[in-house]
């Protein structure tokens, strides 16, 4: 029950944007996310993103903070120039949302499904690229987690082999690609035990 009451407490939220009439409302609870009064199910949220839009113009570039949250069907964005609270909202996001996609993509990886990112299709012993061309069909390329290396480079999660540490193979960008934040944490956890040959062989 003790526990219960932490997690309540780690993601308790509440916030309205916007300007009026188009004002919104956001309310975080262990039941779900109330989007304007609407209830989506925890259970129900499949997919989250959160990243910085660098808007072009003028001197310098403006910084959009996005937080996006969605179902199957469904999406829903807030758009925000306040870091402090981007920062805050994603927090609440992860662990909310973020830490059970992770458990449960790391479950679903150990009974042979696989998960796609973009271009890149995660298994639980490796990568498949997809890499697409405007003059020839698109060549698939399977990489084990012993040949590979990764990290974030302006804003994305880039994956490269160790033969060729300065060429990316494919990349997943935060604010772009669905749960793009569950791989990447997915791969901290890899990277601190490189023993492992199978994702779900963490622990988390």
């Amino acid at each position: 029950m003790e526990k219960k009451r932490s997690w309540q407490h780690e993601i308790d939220f509440r916030c309205s944007f916007g300007i009026w009439p188009f004002k919104k409302t956001l309310e975080i609870t262990p039941k779900g996310f109330y989007w304007c009064g609407e209830l989506i199910p925890m259970k129900d949220i499949t997919r989250l993103r959160w990243g910085v839009d660098l808007r072009r113009g003028g001197i310098f570039p403006k910084r959009v903070y996005v937080a996006v949250f969605g179902t199957p069907k469904n999406e829903y964005t807030i758009k925000t120039r306040q870091k402090d609270f981007y920062e805050h909202l994603a927090d609440r996001y992860w662990k909310a949302v973020g830490r059970r996609l992770l458990s449960e993509m790391m479950d679903g990886l150990a009974s042979g499904k696989k998960y796609r990112f973009g271009d890149v299709t995660v298994e639980d012993e490796g990568i498949t690229v997809t890499a697409r061309s405007a003059f020839s069909s698109a060549k698939e390329s399977y990489h084990p987690w012993s040949e590979l290396i990764w990290g974030i480079v302006n804003g994305s999660l880039c994956f490269a082999r160790k033969e060729e540490p300065n060429k990316i193979l494919a990349g997943c960008s935060f604010l772009w690609v669905d749960n793009a934040h569950v791989l990447n944490v997915a791969m901290g956890l890899l990277q601190k035990n490189e023993h492992v040959k199978k994702l779900s062989m963490l622990k988390i």
